[in-house]
Formats: structure tokens, C-alpha cells, sequence
């Protein structure tokens, strides 16, 4: 008997002592996580995390930290729920009826709203302050604020109330911008993330984006700009966007990333990466000739095809500049299914680029053994087949680069609280996809898409070679079983200049309502004014700035870039277009900024060069 009392006694001890050590555990970690009251009665954390930034290219802050308050009731001490509930929803933009069921259906605690704004603030506090809320208390807390609101949110993203990522570079590179550095104060810094986006390109993409999709009545557009060199995104722009600041009151759809999620046919623009593959393969060359005039008929008499004109007889360089279906449908049965199939593999069509966002799709491409008696025609003129608009300018690097394609990104460096480089990201080639004469020949092939009667005519622009292809493609309507009567994907592709391409542009309408559907119409526009600001921007050269001269007979070229050898030279002075063959080099990497001349550069001249080392060359 008196020992079963003592185990008794033993288990109740015991069961005492675990609840005092969870309840010492649960306030300590309370404490470490809220912080510790002020006699004010507000909280003091005791140990703050603070997200990284981002920032573009240029060092322009796209998303940083911020401290703001959020507000939070005790139930029990709210006198009059339906007047404090009236009051916090006038000033916090909430629904008092909603807010007034949450007191009432509460006897604790609540929270409010989370991370409200200054003003916010300020009006609650003064009313605290005059005894007007009582039960309501602001609470500091961190935040997130993105200063350029609606731009670039898409590939910026956004973070939850918990200060974890939900979107884009905030979910993608999450831990990298937690990552923390304590101080001497027992505060955490995350790790500062650099885009390769220049904020002033971004921002006028989405301007004419945004004219474009208002003037079309489209559902939505994309806009992209890549570094041919490099595979950088310049510009990654998507509407309808939506402002990550507030991102719960904007639709799933509006905070979709279409440029890497949106899967499409992308139409005739396909057709430079099917020609490229047939003349790669051997089963295209430049003495072919196809009559078109007839239309196409496949060898088993099933389906025919036929062009928007009357082309008559075309070479290969005809398919491109007319974006002739039939003389493509023909060239196509000069290669094997399989070998087709994967010349577009090798373009990287049916997998994911590994661009570093998340939400990436892979596109459609079935294996040839489920392909129709039409597949190959079809693929070959940019049906059947799904793609994104990021897997539409990775391809393209490839006939930027001499046959190699690049792996596009949209990160240029990580770089510590401390300002140490942790990471850089360059150029990364994948793989040669075509040889170089494959990819100098169709880059001359687009040329003449701009010339004469080619679909691209509207694009020119004095002084710079443009390389483009149009496309107007079809939408599959799954609820009736066939192509859209309606639904159509205008685009447009262009690489310039074309003797030595800087930038990819990728332009793309989704069902646009307006007067045209044709990309040669609607998106040729588009992507022509994108051109006019990015080549003085860039500081791309032009047949018309090459050499000023007057009557006098004197000639005035263009300065001559110092050699980079052993120690680095004086740059000041120099226009950005003179620097431009430095961002070839692959022993060092170098970061201009800005547009106009140089005026500061780091290292200073004199100083002795490294493999790897950092040239910085500020320009105004």
C-alpha cells in the first residue's frame, strides 16, 4: 500500500516537473522570438532577423526591410467591440462587420492586421493615447517594402507574414536572404541579392507593355530583353502585374510568372529554330528550292497546308522572310523524325532552362513515336508544340553565340551584410546546339525578314542590322476540340545588331481584341520602340555614329579601348560603347554602370591586374 503511495507521489512529481520546464522552455523562446516588454507595455524584440535586399543591376533597392508595427487586441479588456471595431476598420481598410464577429467569437487574443502603414500607426497610437482603444496595443514587427511597387514583381516576388518567401527571388533565394550574420547585438542580417535587371530598362518595357496591351485589348503581355552575350535578363516584363507590397488583394493570375510558367504554341517565330535544325541535319540547304503556290498536300494525302499569300517559289531563306507554312511543311521531309526531335531538344524545348524561378514549366514535346502523320509539318511551323517566352529567348542565345546556348539568369551576384561577394553568376554555356555558319546563316536569314516584303519589314531602324521573325499563332480550344476561332498569341523575336548581337527582345500578345492579331502588326511595334531606347541606352553602335564628318575634312572616330595587361589602364572619358568589348573577356568580371562617360572606376588605374578581379566603371 505505502509503496504504490509513493509511486503515485513519484508520477505526480514528475508530471509537475515537465509542465514547469515546457512552460520555462515556451517563455523563453517567446521572448527570444517577440522580445522582452518595455514599461511602456510594447515589446523590445531581443533578436531581430532582418531580410536581405534585393536590388537591380545598377544597385537601385527593388525590396529591403522595414520596421513596422502590428496591431493586436486582448479581448477581455475591449469595452465596446462595436465601436473599437468601427474605429480600427476605418483606419485600417477592414471589414467591421467581419472584425466585430472576430471579437465577439474571442475571449484572448487576436491579431489585428500585421505590419500596417506609418500612418497607420500614427492615427491608432493617438488614439490609444487618449484611452479611445482600449484592449489594443501596437506591436513592432518587420516588414517588407518594395518602393517600386507594381515593377518587376513578377520576378521580385513576395514574403508571407511569417518573412518567408512566397514568389520569385524571395521563395527562390529564401535562405540565401535569411541567411544570417549576428552582430554584437544579437541582430541577424541576410545576405543582399543583385539582379541583372537595369530598373530604367524595366521600366520602360512596362510602359510600352502596358500600351500595348491597352491598345490591343489583350489578356496579357511579355516583354523580355536578354544579354546575347551573357544570358542576362535586362528586362523581365509580364502585366498584369501586381503590387507585392499588397499582393493578397491581387488575383492567382495577376501574381502568375508567365514568362516561365505560360505554355503556348508559339506559331511561325518556331520557325527559325526548325530551319536552323534542317540545315543542321543536312536535309536544307541554300540551292533548295519548294514551289508553294500549290499549297502543301502530305505524301499520304491526309492534310494540307497553306500560306496567308502566294509565295510561289522560295529557297530556305524565303521560309524565313515570308514565314511561308508550306515551304517549311516541305523542308521538314527532308530530315527524320527522331533527328528532328532532337536538334529541338538540343534548343532546350521540352525541359525546364533552370533560370532559378520558382514556378518554371516545361513546355509540351512528345517523344516521335507519338507522333501523327502531321507532327513533324506541324512542330516544324510552331504547332504542336508548347513552349514559354523564357524557353523562346534561351533558344535564341544559341543563334546569338555562334551555335552555343547559354543558360538564361536573372541573379548577377550574392553579396554578404559585410559587402563581401559570396557568388557570382556569368555566362554559362550549355551546350553547342548548331554550328556557327548554322547560326550566322539564319541570323542572315531574319535580316532579310526586315527587308523588301518580309514579315518583319516594320522593325528597321536606320542604322542598325535587326534580325527578326514574326509570329501569329492559333489557340487550342479544348472545349470544342479544335483551334480557337477567337484566341490567338501574336509575337515577335529580334536579335541586335545582327553582324554582332548585344540583345535578344522577345515580344508576346496574348489574345489581343484590337484591330490586328498579326505579330507583324502588333507585336513588330512593340518590340521596334523597345529597340529605339535600348540601342542609345546600351551604347549600341550604328552605322550613323561610327565616323562624324563635315567639310572641313576632318574625320572624328571613335576612341580606342586601352589593353587591359598587366595593370589596369585609365578608362575616364571613355563612352560605354568603346568599353562593350571588355564584357567578352572571361578572365575578369566587369560591372558598367550607367550610361553617358566614364567618370570613376575601381580599381584605380595603375593598379595591378588579377585573373577574376571585379572591374566596376561608373558612367554619367
Amino acid at each position: 500500500m505505502e509503496e504504490n503511495l509513493n509511486r503515485r507521489r513519484y508520477r505526480i512529481a514528475f508530471a509537475l516537473l515537465s509542465i514547469l520546464v515546457v512552460v520555462v522552455f515556451v517563455r523563453f523562446a517567446s521572448v527570444m522570438l517577440t522580445g522582452v516588454p518595455t514599461e511602456a507595455g510594447q515589446l523590445r524584440p531581443s533578436f531581430v532577423r532582418e531580410r536581405g535586399a534585393i536590388y537591380d543591376r545598377t544597385g537601385r533597392i527593388l525590396a529591403l526591410q522595414t520596421e513596422l508595427d502590428t496591431v493586436t487586441a486582448w479581448t477581455p479588456h475591449i469595452r465596446d467591440p462595436q465601436t473599437t471595431a468601427a474605429r480600427l476598420a476605418d483606419i485600417l481598410s477592414l471589414n467591421e462587420a467581419e472584425l466585430l464577429e472576430r471579437f465577439l467569437g474571442s475571449n484572448g487574443f487576436l491579431i489585428i492586421k500585421r505590419t500596417v502603414s506609418p500612418t497607420e500607426s500614427e492615427r491608432l497610437r493617438r488614439l490609444i493615447s487618449e484611452g479611445q482603444l482600449p484592449g489594443i496595443r501596437l506591436e513592432p514587427d518587420t516588414g517588407r517594402s518594395y518602393p517600386e511597387r507594381h515593377l518587376a514583381s513578377h520576378l521580385i516576388g513576395y514574403v508571407g507574414v511569417d518573412n518567408v518567401g512566397l514568389g520569385g527571388i524571395e521563395y527562390s533565394y529564401n535562405q540565401h536572404l535569411l541567411t544570417p550574420l549576428v552582430d554584437a547585438n544579437n541582430n541577424a542580417s541576410g545576405n543582399h541579392i543583385y539582379l541583372t535587371i537595369d530598373l530604367a530598362i524595366q521600366s520602360e518595357f512596362e510602359r510600352i507593355a502596358k500600351r500595348g496591351q491597352e491598345e490591343n485589348q489583350a489578356d496579357a503581355v511579355i516583354m523580355l530583353a536578354a544579354d546575347a552575350r551573357t544570358g542576362e535578363y535586362l528586362a523581365y516584363a509580364s502585366l498584369p502585374n501586381y503590387d507585392p507590397n499588397i499582393f493578397d488583394r491581387y488575383s492567382a493570375e495577376d501574381r502568375r510568372n508567365r514568362p516561365i510558367s505560360m505554355v503556348y504554341e508559339p506559331g511561325s517565330v518556331f520557325k527559325v529554330f526548325s530551319v536552323a535544325s534542317f540545315i543542321e541535319l543536312g536535309g536544307l540547304d541554300e540551292a533548295d528550292r519548294f514551289q508553294t503556290s500549290g499549297g502543301y498536300r502530305s505524301p499520304d494525302g491526309s492534310f494540307t497546308l497553306r500560306d496567308v499569300g502566294n509565295f510561289g517559289l522560295l529557297d530556305a531563306e524565303g521560309i524565313i522572310k515570308y514565314s511561308s507554312n508550306v515551304a517549311a511543311a516541305y523542308a521538314s521531309e527532308q530530315v527524320p523524325n527522331d533527328a528532328f526531335y532532337h536538334m529541338i531538344r538540343r534548343f532546350g524545348f521540352g525541359a525546364a532552362t533552370g533560370i532559378g524561378l520558382n514556378g518554371e514549366e516545361r513546355g509540351l514535346l512528345r517523344e516521335p513515336v507519338r507522333w501523327s502523320a502531321r507532327s513533324k509539318q506541324t512542330i516544324s511551323i510552331g504547332q504542336e508544340i508548347g513552349v514559354t517566352a523564357n524557353q523562346i529567348v534561351a533558344a535564341a542565345t544559341a543563334l546569338a553565340n555562334d551555335g552555343v546556348l547559354l543558360k538564361p539568369h536573372v541573379v548577377s551576384r550574392i553579396v554578404s551584410p559585410d559587402g563581401r561577394t559570396l557568388q557570382e553568376f556569368g555566362r554559362e554555356p550549355v551546350r553547342e546546339v548548331i554550328s556557327p555558319r548554322t547560326a550566322r546563316t539564319m541570323l542572315d536569314y531574319m535580316r532579310a525578314s526586315t527587308e523588301g516584303a518580309g514579315t518583319a519589314r516594320r522593325i528597321r531602324i536606320d542604322g542598325v542590322e535587326i534580325a527578326a521573325k514574326t509570329g501569329t499563332a492559333e489557340v487550342y480550344d479544348a472545349s470544342i476540340g479544335s483551334y480557337s476561332p477567337e484566341a490567338f498569341i501574336a509575337s515577335t523575336l529580334a536579335i541586335l545588331p545582327a553582324d554582332d548581337p548585344a540583345v535578344i527582345l522577345y515580344a508576346v500578345i496574348v489574345h489581343p481584341r484590337g484591330e490586328s492579331i498579326y505579330g507583324s502588326r502588333i507585336a513588330v511595334p512593340m518590340v521596334r520602340e523597345a529597340s529605339e531606347f535600348l540601342i542609345p541606352y546600351l551604347g549600341i553602335p550604328t552605322n550613323r555614329d561610327q565616323i562624324a564628318r563635315h567639310s572641313g575634312r576632318i574625320a572624328v572616330s571613335s576612341p580606342r579601348l586601352p589593353l587591359l595587361e598587366d595593370t589596369v589602364p585609365d578608362y575616364s572619358g571613355l563612352p560605354k560603347r568603346t568599353l562593350l568589348p571588355l564584357l567578352q573577356r572571361d578572365d575578369l568580371v566587369v560591372d558598367i554602370r550607367g550610361s553617358g562617360w566614364v567618370v570613376r572606376q575601381s580599381p584605380p588605374p595603375g593598379t595591378a591586374a588579377e585573373p577574376g578581379m571585379v572591374l566596376r566603371l561608373d558612367l554619367e
